[in-house]
């Protein structure tokens, strides 16, 4: 009997042991603790769609080192063939000598922190190069009448906008199934705001944002922006009176935010010389990004740098009270008529 009980026992340590390893190997990190960012384009489904099905992100949080289906299957991560196949359609895992490997960035908690320290001290001394050329933007943008659009048009079209025909383009990097661009996650949110750009008909009608809920659907968007085009107003009945509570038309149809033309004046002037100083300041700071954060594509590199030296220079910018916050973030239910302090119309398209 002794003997009997000791062997259970130590079979029973060794299943123990089998156990923790693979539990240790499929604990992941919930996905919504992480801080998961889109540069992309899309024409049918974004990344994040794939990354949500099912038990994905565990896949591909599992696949930052190559295995093959049955090695997932051992560690105990549930997958199959189909799960894999969707997730290499969707432009998030491929295939090399027979193993899966993620081709997305994901940075851990020591690579994130050190990245955003890196970006704050590129931003800082940034900032400090061109802050006059910002305070000169926005005296411009308050001269043609646009003051309360100050934020939106300084991040929307010079660092979210005219920055990237600069920098680089959703084409320039990756193509698949639905989406071109590029996407990443990093270990924990931006403590910070994080301001977002969302382009509507041919990325002419542009909406700044920290909730893109805010805004009216994405169909009434698209539909405004190619009345816009044709019209230089709302003339569809419907549509005005979808478009009115938010501010962005009055009741006869007419544009109550900044219609952007293509012209050689003041606004463009002062756009075009801060894309070209913070253009080279950023890339005489990025040549070791791609390495030292294991990304294998160097615009990739290029994008998630300037994401975060993009927000750094928010920052600088709100705190000195160069920026003031629109009161739709403020407060986005009492505030909703005020939806035109953080769209615009640019003629041609945002990325032309």
């Amino acid at each position: 009997m002794m003997d009997k009980f000791k062997l259970s026992v130590s079979t029973i340590f060794l299943l123990s042991i089998s156990l923790a390893r693979i539990q240790a190997q499929t604990n992941v990190r919930p996905y919504e603790k992480w801080e998961a960012t889109q540069f992309v384009a899309v024409s049918g489904h974004q990344p994040e769609d794939y990354v949500l099905a099912d038990n994905n992100w565990e896949i591909m949080y599992n696949l930052r080192t190559p295995h093959t289906l049955n090695e997932l299957l051992e560690m105990g991560v549930k997958c199959s063939d189909s799960q894999l196949l969707l997730l290499e359609v969707g432009g998030l895992i491929d295939r090399t000598k027979g193993k899966w490997k993620c081709t997305i960035p994901i940075l851990d908690e020591e690579q994130t922190n050190s990245l955003r320290i890196i970006s704050k001290e590129i931003a800082k001394s940034m900032y400090a190069k061109t802050k006059n050329d910002f305070v000169s933007l926005v005296q411009t943008i308050k001269d043609m009448g646009f003051e309360n659009n100050a934020l939106s048009l300084v991040f929307s079209y010079l660092l979210d906008g005219r920055m990237w025909t600069r920098l680089v383009l959703f084409d320039d990097i990756n193509n698949h199934a639905g989406w071109s661009g590029c996407y990443w996650i990093l270990y924990e949110p931006r403590k910070d705001l994080k301001f977002g750009t969302n382009g509507f008909g041919d990325m002419n009608l542009i909406l700044t944002y920290l909730n893109s809920e805010v805004s009216p659907s994405s169909n009434t968007m698209n539909n405004s922006a190619d009345e816009i085009s044709r019209y230089g107003r709302i003339k569809n009945p419907k549509l005005i009176s979808q478009l009115i509570p938010y501010g962005l038309t009055n009741s006869d149809g007419e544009i109550q935010f900044p219609i952007i033309t293509k012209q050689q004046d003041c606004f463009h002037q002062v756009i075009e010389k801060l894309v070209n100083s913070i253009s080279s300041e950023l890339k005489n700071n990025c040549s070791n990004i791609a390495a030292q954060y294991d990304i294998n594509n160097e615009k990739v590199a290029i994008v998630i740098l300037y994401h975060e030296v993009m927000w750094y220079l928010m920052d600088n910018l709100i705190q000195d009270n160069v920026l003031h916050i629109p009161a739709v973030f403020k407060d986005e239910k009492n505030n909703k008529q005020r939806l035109n302090e953080v769209v615009f119309f640019i003629e041609g398209g945002l990325m032309q």
